[in-house]
């Protein structure tokens, strides 16, 4: 009960931010950054025909999406409304059902991607909370982009950043290998796509203190968690947190999600996030 009756709370202030949104200027104190994973017609993953949606609710309420260094440098002071899109992994899905609905909702986005995994076929699985070696039961398959589908992207003006080397469980590493799964993967995309690779999100949504101080040694910016809420001035560029739409989010819901009012609702009832 507790938690149905938090879903119908968020629905009902979603719906109130989205006729809000329509009829003021108001926007929220921050910048919301999305997480998105596959986008697919699978019980787990976000629906092609429900993302298209929420691209149209962000475009229909003029929210402009802005890069993650523009987020980082406007902090608490925006002054429009704005949100970052971000997907972790870089399915071969993003590219072909994501691309298409950002190009003609005029949104830029961030791919967070492990370059040793391009063109792979990989199985996932929740129980182990890792990858496995086959298709055991309850194993999810993941197919990550080519480096053909990477180049398309990025010729759209989509941003690649670093999901580590190989998606490895950071946490689970000494600091030598830490080092390389950042280093190489950083030098591998700059190298391919010729633009900086300033931005790290963590493989499994997985870090330590090592972790965030490594990142920052080699020159990263800012790291992003599956940690879910908003961040502030007070925020930790090395553990910023994201908003996470799931498959049963209807557009109330998604809207609560980028709302004011969505801070109490994950101070409350959200916890770390898995998964990335």
């Amino acid at each position: 009960m507790p938690g149905a009756l938090s879903r119908a709370l968020a629905r009902a202030a979603g719906r109130f931010w989205s006729r809000l949104t329509e009829q003021t200027d108001v926007a929220s104190p921050c910048i919301p950054i999305l997480c998105y994973h596959s986008i697919a017609d699978r019980a787990d993953s976000i629906s092609p025909a429900r993302f298209a949606a929420q691209m149209r609710w962000l475009r229909g309420h003029s929210y402009e999406a802005v890069s993650l260094e523009q987020a980082i440098e406007a902090g608490t002071r925006a002054r429009r409304r704005c949100v970052v899109i971000t997907f972790d992994d870089g399915l071969a899905d993003v590219e072909r059902e994501a691309l298409p609905q950002l190009a003609a909702c005029g949104l830029r986005a961030t791919v967070f991607f492990p370059p040793a995994l391009a063109g792979a076929t990989m199985w996932y699985s929740p129980a182990a909370r890792g990858f496995v070696d086959t298709a055991q039961d309850g194993a999810k398959r993941l197919d990550f982009m080519s480096w053909r589908q990477a180049e398309a992207m990025a010729e759209a003006g989509v941003s690649f950043q670093s999901h580590g080397w190989s998606h490895a469980r950071l946490s689970a590493l000494p600091d030598d290998e830490i080092v390389e799964q950042l280093a190489r993967s950083r030098q591998t995309l700059e190298q391919r796509f010729g633009a900086p690779v300033c931005f790290l999100s963590y493989p499994f949504g997985d870090y330590d203190d090592r972790a965030r101080r490594l990142a920052a040694r080699l020159g990263y910016k800012a790291a992003v968690t599956t940690v879910p809420g908003f961040n502030d001035a007070r925020s930790n560029h090395y553990a910023l947190r994201r908003v996470a739409p799931n498959a049963r989010d209807d557009l109330s819901s998604f809207a609560f999600k980028l709302s004011p009012a969505a801070g109490w609702y994950y101070r409350c009832f959200a916890r770390r996030g898995r998964g990335g």
